[in-house]
């Protein structure tokens, strides 16, 4: 297993979330916590880069499908990534506010949802690495 930051936190993605559904959205805090959600995945994935993955070499030898299971992440993360720029661009233009907020909503559950698949990798690689996950 490799150590990596835990970005986006999860009070990045709160805070997130807060401007989103925040009446009148705030669309200079909305856009500078983009950023930072921005900023914590392009570390996070230069991090996994230099690393080769949540997963060290011995994990991936022993689990195949683990090894998969890491480099999706890492395409989900660049994926996100994009999804993030192109919704930090949406809201600095003026996109309309309902409209914000249904694209946020779908932004926000991804970057959970790959926080939450990130987790659950890192947990069942330590179950495998212990005997309990065989």
């Amino acid at each position: 297993m490799n150590a990596t930051t835990d970005r986006p936190s999860a009070v990045e993605l709160d805070e997130f979330n807060g401007l989103l559904f925040a009446t009148p959205v705030d669309r200079a805090a909305l856009v500078a916590a983009l950023r930072r959600i921005e900023q914590g995945l392009c570390e996070h994935a230069h991090d996994l880069d230099q690393s080769g993955g949540l997963l060290d070499e011995a994990d991936k030898a022993r689990r195949m499908s683990l090894a998969r299971e890491d480099e999706r992440l890492r395409e989900e993360m660049a994926t996100l990534l994009r999804e993030v720029q192109t919704f930090r661009q949406a809201a600095a233009n003026g996109a309309d506010v309902d409209d914000l907020r249904r694209r946020g909503a779908v932004l926000l559950a991804g970057l959970r949802g790959h926080r939450d698949a990130e987790a659950g990798l890192l947990l069942e690689s330590a179950d495998t690495e212990v005997g309990t996950g065989d």
